[in-house]
């Protein structure tokens, strides 16, 4: 009798091991989803193909873009898989919950639009609260009645899907971690709500302050006098000397479509990187070069004339889109005299350092043109790939845009397969190359909305 009991304890326990073994496996984030390091110094030859001919640029992909796809067929489906509620549903839902007894609350999520942004909404295509938490559980996970391991499961989610955020809690500990998440999600044409581990993915936020604070930013630089902004698109003014053999200078900012800013009314002094677009202040008028301030950076510089285009000024901001790399997500706003009129806010995917691709640089930039769409080229090589359609370009080869489409080839033609509207991966991890992707129906939206002549892009962090 004894010994049955032993043997008895001894299976209990090797359960118990297995069952939090296999919960903690279907919580670890996949190590491909995790924030990616800012732009290093890159070493050697630019190995992206270039074109001088119009309407066409460099790839614009910094993953397989196929792989999108697939993430997109096995992970979402056909259809626009954006879980989390409107942000009107979590004002109503937060007023029914309360804290669970096994549970302490930390935090409640009310975020508001802060004074001096007023809800002027003109894009709606996808509901989404402020706050959302972005699972990164590889395998996807389960939503729990309670924050406890063994609580009845009320719904199951995918890797990279978006869920509204309800509370942050302290529970149960569980791998070296007691918080909890209280979400909400539209699921199975059902509302839900309930508890994922903070393992199994990332909190997110449209930062609405932060973003407040840029645009004002720009606005009080204006309210000084109008600036200029540098010209050097696919290096057509000059190609920029070169630090060394790399690629990007110590801030992250790239050799190719930039303007060398000098220490010092000399070239022999040192200098970093002014990509193009970026806003300016001149100063004052110096032999070979402009002085000028550079908001973005917080400092005077010297630039050679050649980049910096007298005639074209940026005097009155109308029209805003800021872009926050961080987060994954950005806002387009209509600039008043009574603040800012929030148009639309939405997920994107911004630039991705690596061996084939660029991070998508912070500063306040001049919207520079419009396109309905642009093609790009074949990673290493002339061919073209594929086209992006209804693109904003704010700083050289980069542009917000819609979905990228790949040509494909039938009885040895290019064939278009049509525009795409979703991608699953989009709001979740840098994936481009130097863009900052949309929803497609959003990219359609900006493209007809932006003032191009009085409009901004602002990339923060």
């Amino acid at each position: 009798m004894r010994m049955y009991k032993k043997i008895t304890v001894m299976l209990t326990a090797l359960a118990l091991i297995a069952a939090s073994s296999y919960i903690y496996s279907r919580m670890v984030p996949s190590p491909q989803r995790q924030p990616l390091p800012q732009s290093e110094n890159r070493q050697g030859e630019d190995p992206l193909a270039k074109t001088e001919r119009e309407g066409i640029e460099e790839n614009i992909n910094g993953t397989d873009l196929e792989e999108d796809f697939r993430l997109t067929r096995d992970l979402g489906g056909e259809e626009k898989r954006i879980l989390s509620l409107s942000q009107e549903q979590q004002k109503e839902m937060l007023n029914k919950v309360g804290s669970k007894k096994m549970n302490t609350v930390l935090e409640e999520y009310h975020r508001i639009l802060p004074a001096g942004i007023n809800n002027r909404l003109q894009y709606t295509g996808y509901d989404i609260t402020y706050d959302y938490f972005l699972v990164t559980a590889e395998n996807g996970t389960e939503i729990r009645e309670k924050p406890t391991a063994d609580s009845p499961v009320v719904g199951r989610v995918n890797n990279l899907d978006k869920v509204s955020l309800l509370q942050r809690v302290e529970s149960d500990m569980l791998e070296g971690s007691n918080i909890w998440y209280r979400v909400a999600c539209n699921l199975n044409n059902q509302t839900i709500e309930g508890y994922l581990h903070s393992g199994t993915g990332i909190p997110r936020a449209f930062r609405f302050d932060k973003m407040l604070a840029a645009v004002n930013e720009l606005r009080q630089q204006l309210a000084q006098g109008e600036l200029h902004f540098i010209r050097n698109y696919k290096n057509q003014n000059g190609t920029p000397p070169q630090k060394g053999n790399t690629q990007v200078d110590e801030h992250g900012y790239r050799f190719y479509h930039s303007a060398p800013a000098y220490e010092q009314a000399s070239t022999a002094s040192n200098f970093r990187y002014i990509p193009d677009g970026m806003l300016v202040r001149v100063l004052e008028d110096a032999n070979e070069f402009f002085h000028v301030n550079v908001p973005s950076f917080g400092g005077d510089f010297f630039v050679p004339k050649q980049y910096v285009d007298q005639t074209a000024t940026l005097s009155r901001l109308n029209h805003v889109v800021v872009v926050d790399r961080n987060q994954q997500n950005q806002a387009a706003f209509e600039v008043t005299e009574n603040g800012l009129n929030l148009i639309s806010y939405t997920l994107c995917t911004t630039g991705l350092p690596g061996d084939y691709s660029f991070e998508t640089t912070l500063g306040s930039y001049k919207v520079l043109e419009k396109k309905e769409r642009f093609e790009y080229l074949q990673k290493g090589s002339e061919k073209i790939a594929g086209y992006a359609p209804f693109a904003v370009r704010f700083t050289g080869g980069a542009y917000i845009h819609g979905v990228p489409v790949n040509y494909e080839e039938k009885n040895g033609e290019r064939v278009d397969p049509g525009t795409i509207e979703y991608l699953h991966t989009i709001g979740t991890f840098p994936r481009s190359n130097m863009c900052v992707r949309n929803f497609t129906s959003h990219a359609q939206f900006l493209y007809n909305w932006m003032d191009s002549q009085n409009g901004a892009v602002i990339v923060i962090d």
